[in-house]
């Protein structure tokens, strides 16, 4: 599965006051035209849109500890 694009500043101000107004995501999607599990995302983590995840496993050691490993 690949990355789709992020949603457009005018698609998330309009969502943020349909948010508001009480809508619900169906409600949201259908006027949007965008899938509902996208509004539900973009609801569920604002602040976070569009950001990458990390991935993979977190690194045991950091550069300086490599370095001296090295060594």
């Amino acid at each position: 599965m690949g990355l789709t694009s992020t949603l457009s500043s005018e698609d998330q101000a309009q969502m943020d006051i349909l948010t508001q107004l009480g809508f619900s995501t169906l409600q949201m999607s259908r006027r949007i035209t965008r899938s509902q599990c996208c509004v539900r995302n973009y609801v569920r983590v604002r602040i976070a849109h569009g950001s990458a995840k990390p991935t993979g496993c977190p690194r045991i050691l950091n550069d300086r500890d490599k370095r001296s490993v090295v060594r």
